[in-house]
């Protein structure tokens, strides 16, 4: 019966669904054109045979069996127009049918409504019907539904199956059956229960059971789980940071420099791609087998995150971690100048340059511009050597404007720039802060010399003032402490800010030095200045840098551990009179330099005025013969001859300034009067500008040359009166100090008497009044020689600033004799009477190398005061002619002195009488030592006549020996008359002589001869560096290779802190 139904359904299908649908395709036999059109003519009436008429038309007209082809045309198209008015859908009777179609509805909805509500109608009949084989048991009163979406589960992870009851009745329990065993489900509700299998490693097939039936069997697909197994970061680091690449195994979170290429190598399982999330980007990366490779160059820091993906599951197991990246950083200069203290164009300069990784260069790099601001040369670079591999260094360099070839009014602005190693970004740079060097005009440069020598007198002025002042606060507090006991803590505060006073002294003078060396070094450098005049420069620096001697530092150490200990009182009172003493002996030194300085500036002030003057005299000179040359126009050598006028002017204002300051100094140079000159200068140059506006060039040419002569004149004038003047000066100060020399023998013979008398007496005797008396009349006569001294210092650097000292000594030590006299202490009164003649002796010493000096000075101003001017200045027979006039004079003075005192021995009929032996061996001394410097002064001018002529005057000679025979005469306090008429004989002689140099001078040939001084200047000081960088970079180098980074940074900046 099965088989039956299913032939009837077939043929059913075949016949009224097959047959039709291909007969609409067009398969199998088909009807002809005269078939369909008996068919339609039988069914509609109004066609009739008309469409088979038609047809037959058509076949003679293909066939071309026709007579009258527009005859058969035209019937065809007669039979068409009557058929287009028929429609064939008429033919389909739809009145009749549309009663029958509603009621084929009510089977389709009834068909719709089941299969919608309860499809297992159909479903279940037609499953059996084709499963017709399969026995089908009675169906349970509930069934079981897997409710999972689907049954696939990832490897490794657990998974729970739903199960939902559904039917009449539900179960108590369910079971689950898998791999041979039976488990109870969970119970989650009355129709729900599950089950959880753990860890699920392959496909599960299971079955759900109850007591009454059993599920289908269900299949788990276990589906593969992209997992990572493992991983590495490598990290190349750039070329430039010399660092060996890294390798960080199972490690995600690092530190790396800019520019670091970042590879990692992610070993997966079951993993078709990789997801990589890079801060908000997100790239998918295949994979190669299991393994997977990532790329990246760090250029700044990022988050990132892995996820494994297959095409079934991406991993929520993900790898989320940092990478931190180091900028490199910008370089940083600094740069520190110093100002060579000799030579202003040069400096030198020590840097510091740092970086995080390293160096490519520095460099110096300047541009240089004209005097009228154009730039000529644009960053010029040079390279200076530095450790590229050290992160932090201090460099050096040497700058010298010379080497840029400036020429007056021209500048370079220069700065340092250094470059670090930046392999990433480019080479980036720090630069220093841009300076300047401008090459003053010599105008320039001497305004500026001339307002610094102003202010150095400005400062020596209130340092002599200030001293005074210490001085002055000194005894103040002197005094004060005499009306007390004890300290108080007033007078420590006192004595406080004396010593404060003190350093602000000290550093005051320590300034003016400074500056004092600096004017040096430019005059140095940029004017000729005669060598005469380096040599008092230099003096004048010496004694300034003595002006604060060593003992008066450590007095005022002394004095400061006073305070700080409590000292006695009289203990301070000592210290504080040799404070006073030292105080003062610094205010007469710098008052000495200040009058030396003033005296110095004059002479500066000449020869500049001199030089400039004889250079504007070649100008003139230069320019009248140019006035000759037609070939150049009136108006440029009227311009010329306009400038050198105006140089004039600025020299007359010179001149002006020169008369200036010589009229500040205690003994001015005694100048001749040269307005005259001056004028006749002017005059000579309008005159020439005159004729040379009338085209007169011969006249104008004269008038110039007339001029340029009498700047020589007035230049040679000037000269001449500064060298006769200080010649002069020097021969009565050597007067002077012969005479000084004089008193202190005297007064060491005296001292002498008064020790060895001191030595033999009893304190108790009434005698020591009377050596009372003669030590107070030894110490005023020192007082007077300290005197002369002092204002022989303030004329004569020949004068030392240790004869001062040593005068101080002495006169510290007959007060304290003294002293110890007028108390009776003889024993130390005859010390510190010893003590004071040992340093009179000293004295002598120094007085007489002093002496020398300035008998080589008087010899050197006599040379230069005949190589200038017209040669009138004094040789031998002109101040040699005084000289021996006064050789002469104190001859006659010394025959009447021993005339009176032969007279007066024979008198008193014997020589030596009792009480008047000690009053004539007085006398005859004193008449020795005035024959010795007659002697002396005969002596030295022979000397100077045998310097400058090669030999010597043989009457001066035999003078000479002369009275080295008087001198022993007075010695052995012997007076014959034999000694008379040698002493008379010795000054006829003498004026004979002085006779004979006066003829001499009146043939001698006057000549003079201008000394041309080339100045030769300071070498260049040698600038020596600290070795102290040296020894830190061999530190730096000791870093230990193995430190990272990091630490090896923070090892090289610990060094070079400490270092």
């Amino acid at each position: 019966m099965f088989f039956s139904f299913i032939a009837l359904s077939v043929a059913t299908l075949i016949a009224y669904v097959i047959v039709p649908v291909c007969k609409i395709a067009g398969l199998g036999k088909q009807l002809t054109n005269e078939e369909i059109a008996k068919i339609i003519g039988e069914h509609f009436q109004e066609i009739d045979d008309k469409l088979l008429n038609l047809f037959d038309l058509q076949r003679q007209l293909e066939s071309g069996n026709y007579q009258s082809y527009d005859l058969l045309s035209a019937a065809i198209d007669t039979k068409i127009e009557k058929l287009k008015p028929f429609s064939f859908v008429q033919a389909i009777p739809f009145d009749k049918t549309k009663k029958f179609a509603r009621w084929a509805l009510i089977p389709i909805l009834v068909f719709v409504l089941l299969m919608l509500l309860k499809k297992e109608v159909f479903v279940e009949p037609a499953e059996r019907i084709v499963h017709y084989n399969q026995q089908y048991e009675k169906p349970a009163p509930y069934s079981f539904v897997v409710t999972n979406p689907n049954l696939r589960a990832f490897q490794h992870d657990d998974f729970t199956v739903h199960v939902k009851i559904e039917g009449d009745e539900t179960p108590e329990e369910v079971f689950i059956h898998y791999k041979n065993r039976t488990y109870k489900c969970n119970k989650v509700s009355n129709t729900e229960f599950d089950y959880t299998f753990s860890n699920i490693q392959q496909d599960i097939d299971f079955n759900l059971l109850t007591d009454e039936t059993s599920s289908i069997t269900y299949t788990i697909d276990v589906l593969p789980k992209p997992v990572t197994i493992g991983y590495e970061m490598q990290l190349h680091y750039p070329a430039y940071l010399n660092k060996p690449d890294e390798v960080l195994d199972n490690v995600g979170n690092a530190t790396v420099p800019e520019g670091t290429r970042i590879e990692w190598k992610i070993f997966t399982k079951n993993s078709d791609n990789i997801i990589f999330i890079i801060d908000d980007e997100v790239k998918t990366i295949s994979s190669e087998g299991d393994q997977f490779l990532i790329q990246k160059t760090a250029k700044n820091s990022f988050s990132y995150a892995l996820f494994n993906k297959n095409s079934y599951f991406t991993s929520k197991d993900t790898i989320k971690d940092n990478i931190t990246v180091i900028k490199d950083m910008y370089p940083e200069i600094m740069v520190m100048s110093q100002q060579d203290s000799a030579y202003s164009e040069r400096y030198y300069f020590k840097g510091n340059i740092k970086d995080d990784y390293g160096f490519s260069k520095l460099q110096f790099v300047y541009n240089q511009y004209d005097a009228n601001g154009r730039l000529v040369k644009q960053n010029q670079t040079v390279n200076i050597a530095i450790q590229t591999g050290v992160t932090l260094q201090d460099f050096y360099y040497y700058f010298d404007a010379n080497t840029f070839d400036l020429k007056p009014g021209e500048k370079i602005e220069y700065y340092f720039q250094v470059f670090d190693n930046d392999g990433v970004n480019g080479h980036k740079s720090a630069k220093s802060s841009v300076s300047s060097y401008r090459l003053r005009t010599l105008e320039e440069i001497s305004d500026d010399l001339e307002k610094s020598e102003d202010q150095v007198k400005s400062d020596f002025s209130d340092l002599v003032s200030e001293s005074a002042q210490l001085m002055k606060d000194i005894e103040k507090l002197q005094s004060q402490l005499l009306q007390e006991k004890e300290l108080s803590w007033q007078d420590k505060k006192k004595l406080e800010q004396l010593m404060n006073q003190y350093q602000e002294l000290k550093d005051a003078i320590d300034k003016l030095q400074n500056q004092q060396k600096n004017n040096q070094a430019i005059e140095s450098q940029y004017k000729d200045i005669q060598e005469d005049i380096l040599k008092k420069q230099q003096e004048l620096q010496k004694r300034m840098e003595d002006a604060l001697s060593e003992e008066m530092k450590q007095m005022m150490n002394k004095l400061q551990q006073m305070m700080d200990q409590s000292a006695k009182k009289d203990d301070v009172q000592k210290e504080m009179q040799k404070l006073k003493k030292n105080t003062e002996d610094i205010n007469k030194t710098l008052d000495q330099q200040l009058q030396l300085y003033k005296q110095l500036e004059v002479e500066k002030k000449l020869n500049e005025t001199v030089q400039n003057l004889r250079n504007l005299a070649d100008e003139q000179e230069k320019n009248a013969k140019n006035t000759e040359n037609k070939n150049i126009s009136k108006e440029q050598l009227q311009k010329i001859q306009q400038e050198i006028q105006e140089k004039y002017k600025e020299l007359k204002e010179d001149l002006q300034e020169l008369m200036k300051l010589n009229q500040q100094l205690e003994e001015p140079t005694k100048f001749k009067d040269t307005q005259e000159l001056q004028q006749k200068i002017e005059s000579q140059m309008q005159q020439s500008q005159q004729n040379l506006e009338k085209n007169n060039r011969s006249k104008s040419s004269d008038n110039q040359k007339d001029a340029s002569e009498s700047m020589d004149q007035l230049a040679n004038q000037l000269e001449q009166d500064f060298n006769e003047s200080e010649l002069e000066s020097v021969s009565e100060d050597i007067e002077t100090l012969r005479q000084i020399l004089d008193n202190l023998v005297k007064i060491s013979f005296s001292q002498e008497n008064i020790l060895t008398s001191t030595q033999k007496m009893n304190a108790r005797s009434s005698s020591v009044s009377n050596l009372m008396t003669e030590q107070f009349q030894v110490k005023n006569n020192m007082a007077h020689i300290a005197d002369s001294l002092n204002a022989l210092a303030r004329r004569q650097m020949s004068v030392k600033p240790f004869i001062q000292t040593e005068v101080s000594k002495i006169e510290d030590y007959l007060k304290s004799a003294q002293t110890d006299l007028n108390d009776r202490k003889l024993p130390n009164a005859s010390k510190n009477q010893q003590f004071a003649l040992t340093s009179m002796n000293n004295l002598a010493l120094m007085l007489n190398e002093s002496l020398q000096e300035m008998q080589k000075k008087k010899e050197e101003c006599k040379s230069k005061c005949n190589k200038s001017g017209n040669g009138s200045c004094s040789k031998p027979g002109g101040k040699g002619k005084s000289k021996k006039t006064s050789a002469r004079e104190l001859q006659q003075q010394l025959n009447r002195q021993m005339e009176a005192l032969k007279k007066s021995m024979e008198q008193q009929g014997q020589q030596g009488q009792t009480g008047q032996q000690q009053q004539m061996s007085e006398k005859f001394a004193k008449m020795a030592a005035q024959q010795e410097a007659i002697r002396k002064m005969l002596e030295d001018y022979n000397n100077e006549m045998k310097s400058e002529n090669g030999v010597g005057d043989r009457t001066l000679e035999q003078l000479i020996n002369d009275m080295k025979k008087t001198e022993k005469e007075l010695v052995n306090r012997t007076i014959t008359q034999q000694t008379i008429q040698r002493q008379q004989s010795i000054t006829t002689r003498l004026l004979k002589s002085e006779r004979a140099d006066i003829e001499k001078e009146k043939d001698e040939e006057r000549k003079s001869n201008e000394a041309k001084y080339v100045p030769q200047l300071n070498p260049p000081k040698d600038w020596k560096f600290d070795t102290e960088h040296q020894q830190q970079n061999e530190m730096l180098k000791s870093v230990p290779a193995d430190l990272n980074h990091y630490y090896k940074e923070k090892a090289n900046e610990y060094f070079y802190n400490i270092d």
